[in-house]
């Protein structure tokens, strides 16, 4: 029907304005102004409610709704423009309730901040617990914190303690010493002797002078590209060949070195380790701690291209172990020191200075040893771990925490002791706390327990007495007022004495020259009795030729005679002189000539019984074990005096000015062949490098008086002791003895007459009669 608008036509118009209408809806819906955001309990409705709806879009729905229905039922036909006005009534309701809304949701949000009404109260409620909540929480962290850091402290204390067990005694190792669990690293019955501390330290100059070389050729980097890269397998394979050969030193033979361990004992070497690597980077002047190691690098290969080779270098190197130790220690008293260390510390302010850019390489180039040492010490420690303490910064600080703790030093003396402690490079950062601690408590160290006699070298016991000489000089006697009482200082002086086996400076020797004279010889007298086997008379007889005899008047001499034959001192101890005097010079070369001028009884060098076809074990002869103790009390060179010694006893020995050198076994074997020959002949001549033709078995060939006797010495698993066995023996008259020509040389060929035959090498340097006469003389 024309000018009729049917009902779908009417909801098909419309639907374009209900939909803007209901999206106005959706993004002004009344919940989200009238309904706060937090879940609180509802009051009645209030007041303002109505004027937060959206009442004209709400009007001109309904109207919207009421005119269609109307004209629905009625069937009325609705004109176009009443059907625009219709559409338009709702968009327009709808933009109108939109800018109203607007103004009252921004009014609803400023109040919502503000807290105001009872939402407000509760949200200020809520609030307030939540504080108490926060700060009982804070004080409860805050104890917990408390604790943590008591705990933290005392298990810091305990692993310091762990850190520094009682020292095992040495003397009596099967009582004290427990036995080894399974998997833990054994201390080998040696080890108190430190001989393999000796190997392990020769190992370490070897590696530092090889990492030397290898910064110097810049071995450990490699090109990548256009820029220099470290190399990490090469860097790899140097730790692993110098762990091995530590591994190697301490347990000899063993294919897998790490099964032999465990965590514990790994874990300890690695964190002991890194604590001494920090210690010694931090060491150095101009804060290298703090830098990549790439700069430290380029750091010490610049100080290692200064110095260009190892021999310039070396006694900067050294600076990381004995002389730093002589260093810093005597720095208060010796001004050139004093002034080389300030300079070190002072390098990075005079950066562009010659001198502290050389201070600054001499510290460097020291890193290289402590790096290697580092490595070694702490392999070494997993299977001997007393090597730690067998040192003499350790020594020396053991001593010195001794001394205050017995002579109850004052406090600035106290306080110097431990500006001492903190400049020692001990290899166990750990004990340095635990010697501070007895410093501070006046507790003893307990420096008995490690025996430095044993573990020392004489060298090292010396620079240990001097310290503490000086010490005791500069620190303890300067102060009047607190003076220790002088029976102390004379008995912690001879307790640490007979410790260090090292005669003390610091109390000087309160005798006369004359009465120390009469020491030297009784000394001398001692050493005939106990190292010949003398009678008294012939002992008298064998130090009446001496330098120290003659020295005294004749009614001294004749008096010392009465009383060394009524009453002689068997047993040997080095006199008590002054080592700078005189007397003790007399004394150790007339020692050093007592010692090389007479022949060994047998009974003194056999330390078992045995038969010559057999073997025999021989130990290197006491009396020279003697001799070096001697040097080592009075503070000689102990190896010169024992050069001199044995190249006196060679001579002595073989009957020649200039005779050639003997091994102490070679000797020890002569003595005792001698000896045991029956006649008085003397050595005519010994051959060390024969072999035997057919087996090609390395001998020795010696001709004692009329006999000529082939033996060959065996190594014994102590290094003191040798097993002889003597291959054949015969009189010149009866072996076969003939040259065997040759172009350069005519060696010489000796047959016994049990067949064994020996070639013995010529010397290019004499003719074949010359170099064989005392062997071919049958005079």
């Amino acid at each position: 029907m024309r000018g009729v608008f049917p009902l779908d036509r009417c909801i098909g118009g419309l639907c374009p304005f209900m939909l803007v209408w209901g999206l106005m809806l959706v993004c002004f819906p009344a919940s989200q102004v009238s309904v706060p955001a937090d879940p609180v309990p509802a009051d009645p409705v209030p007041a303002d409610t109505l004027k937060r709806l959206p009442l004209y879009s709400l009007a001109a729905g309904t109207i919207v709704a009421i005119v269609l229905i109307i004209f629905a039922v009625s069937r009325i036909p609705i004109p176009n423009i009443g059907l625009g006005a219709l559409g338009l009534l709702p968009l327009a309701a709808a933009l109108v309730d939109s800018v109203r809304l607007k103004g009252k949701f921004a009014a609803a949000g400023s109040k919502r901040t503000g807290g105001a009404g009872q939402g407000g109260r509760d949200k200020a409620g809520r609030s307030s617990d939540a504080a108490e909540l926060t700060e009982w929480l804070d004080q409860r962290a805050e104890s917990l914190a408390v604790r943590e850091r008591d705990l933290n402290a005392r298990a810091l204390s305990l692993q310091q303690w762990l850190q520094f067990p009682d020292a095992i005694d040495f003397k009596h190792p099967d009582d004290l010493r427990p036995r080894p669990q399974q998997d833990v690293p054994a201390i080998s019955a040696d080890d108190p002797m430190a001989r393999h501390d000796r190997q392990l330290l020769e190992l370490v100059e070897i590696k530092t002078h090889e990492l030397f070389d290898s910064i110097k050729h810049d071995a450990y980097r490699k090109d990548s590209g256009d820029r220099k890269v470290f190399d990490n397998e090469r860097i790899r394979s140097d730790i692993v060949a110098l762990v091995s050969d530590v591994v190697a030193i301490y347990r000899p033979g063993e294919t897998s070195p790490l099964l032999k361990t465990n965590v514990d004992a790994v874990s300890r070497a690695v964190g002991r380790a890194s604590l001494r690597l920090l210690v010694a980077v931090e060491s150095l002047p101009g804060g290298l701690a703090s830098y990549d190691f790439q700069s430290i690098y380029n750091v010490v290969m610049r100080a290692v291209k200064t110095f260009g080779i190892y021999k310039s270098a070396k006694p900067y190197i050294d600076v990381a172990s004995h002389v730093l130790f002589a260093g810093r220690i005597v720095s208060s008293t010796n001004p050139l020191t004093l002034v080389a260390w300030w300079a070190a510390s002072k390098a990075t302010t005079y950066g562009a200075s010659k001198l502290g850019e050389h201070v600054l390489d001499q510290q460097a180039v020291g890193l290289i040893r402590q790096l290697v040492e580092i490595i070694a010490i702490e392999v070494a420690s997993i299977y001997s771990p007393m090597v730690r303490y067998r040192d003499v910064h350790w020594i020396y600080g053991v001593e010195l925490v001794h001394l205050a703790g017995e002579l109850g030093i004052s406090d600035s003396a106290r306080v110097a002791a431990m500006k001492q402690l903190a400049a020692l490079n001990l290899r166990d950062e750990y004990g340095r706390v635990s010697l501070i601690r007895h410093l501070a408590d006046g507790t003893t160290s307990r420096p008995a327990n490690y025996q430095p006699a044993q573990s020392l070298s004489a060298s090292d016991r010396r620079i240990v007495a001097e310290r503490l000489e000086a010490f005791l000089l500069s620190h303890v006697l300067i102060d009047k007022r607190n003076r220790p009482q002088k029976s102390l200082i004379d008995a912690w002086q001879s307790a640490a004495a007979d410790r260090l086996e090292i005669q003390f400076r610091a109390g000087n020797v309160d005798a006369s020259t004359e009465e120390q004279s009469e020491r030297a010889v009784v000394a001398l007298m001692a050493f005939a009795l106990q190292h010949f086997g003398d009678e008294p008379d012939a002992a008298i007889g064998r130090i009446q030729s001496t330098k120290t005899w003659n020295a005294i008047d004749s009614s001294t001499r004749a008096k010392l005679t009465r009383e060394l034959e009524a009453d002689p001192p068997f047993l040997y101890h080095p006199p008590d002189v002054d080592p700078d005097g005189d007397v003790c010079e007399r004394f150790l070369g007339d020692l050093i000539e007592l010692a090389g001028s007479g022949r060994k009884p047998p009974p003194l060098l056999e330390t078992g019984p045995g038969v010559e076809n057999n073997g025999v074990e021989l130990a290197i002869w006491p009396g020279e074990n003697a001799l070096r103790v001697s040097a080592y009390f009075l503070r000689a060179d102990a190896e010169a005096a024992v050069k001199r010694y044995r190249q006196s006893d060679a001579v002595h020995l073989l009957g020649k000015p200039n005779p050639p050198s003997l091994s102490p076994e070679i000797a020890g074997a002569l003595h005792y062949l001698a000896g045991k020959s029956g006649t008085s002949g003397s050595i005519r001549c010994v051959f060390s490098d024969a072999r035997i033709e057919t087996t090609q078995q390395p001998v020795a060939l010696a001709r004692i008086g009329p006999t000529l006797i082939c033996f060959r010495l065996q190594a014994e698993a102590d290094p003191s002791t040798v097993k002889l066995f003597v291959v054949s023996r015969a009189s010149v008259a009866e072996a076969r003895i003939e040259k065997v020509a040759g172009y350069v040389r005519s060696d010489c060929r000796v047959t016994f007459p049990d067949a064994t035959t020996l070639l013995v090498p010529g010397s290019t340097l004499a003719g074949y009669d010359a170099y064989f006469a005392d062997l071919r003389d049958t005079a």
